[in-house]
């Protein structure tokens, strides 16, 4: 039985034989008009083949990303499909994926009290992918990809959708690619020549109160006895009651 990997490097080598035998008879097919926006954007593109997007392995043809119009034609051609995606370090993106309610709301709290964040975003469901301009010549810190529960700094090897595939649309089609916000500039990246170990991440704010339990060490307390109160160890007392030696 074949594995994932030949069964689509052989459907790649056939897909893209078919079309070189009929690329002088038959017309390329024209480009879905929101994936024609994209490439004009200089974002990197390629297709995502229903067998690549069925075993879970979207990013089998990233090497292919490009956003040269006449070559995603031909991409289009040799890998028919309606699904398309973007790849993160070919594009030169800061890309943050936001999952769910939670993420959302830790994501606009970071955001509180600096200008509203308008960048050019995708959404799909209940995710959203966040692109901003890499802050160069900042590298990522290695402990940042996650910003937070439901948060995360896309790496190189990543993708995101292009709108329309798999149902994802632009937040705002006509946003451009903003900066990375100070916060997290400041909470995930750090100039290349960091000595290792010595970059620690800035904290970042929590609406949680300051713990109030204090860490003194336990002292066991000190029992005195005083007179006319039963006690288990003092002498003459024993169980609480006065042991009398009368007879």
């Amino acid at each position: 039985m074949k594995s994932p990997e030949e069964f689509l490097s052989e459907l790649s080598r056939s897909s893209r034989g078919a079309v070189f035998a009929t690329a002088r008879t038959k017309p390329l097919p024209s480009l879905h008009p929101e994936v024609w926006q994209a490439a004009n954007r200089s974002l990197a593109i390629f297709p995502v083949p229903e067998v690549a997007r069925l075993t879970g392995r979207p990013e089998f043809l990233i090497g292919e990303a490009t956003s040269d119009i006449s070559r995603l034609e031909e991409l289009a051609a040799e890998h028919p499909s309606n699904n398309w995606h973007a790849a993160v370090g070919m594009s030169r993106l800061c890309v943050v994926r936001i999952d769910g309610m939670r993420g959302r709301a830790w994501f606009a709290a970071q955001n509180e009290g600096e200008a509203d964040c308008r960048t050019l975003s995708i959404m799909r469901g209940a995710t959203v992918w966040a692109t901003f301009q890499w802050p160069a010549p900042l590298v990522l810190r290695a402990s940042a990809s996650l910003l937070s529960p439901g948060v995360r700094i896309l790496s190189d090897g990543d993708s995101f959708p292009v709108p329309p595939s798999g149902g994802s649309k632009w937040v705002d089609p006509w946003a451009e690619i903003e900066a990375v916000p100070y916060w997290m500039r400041e909470m995930a990246f750090e100039p290349p020549d960091s000595p290792l170990g010595k970059a620690v991440p800035v904290p970042s704010r929590s609406d949680r109160p300051a713990s109030c339990r204090s860490f003194k060490r336990f002292e066991t307390p000190q029992f005195s006895v005083r007179k006319g109160h039963p006690s288990c160890n003092h002498a003459g007392w024993r169980g609480g009651f006065r042991v009398s030696r009368r007879r």
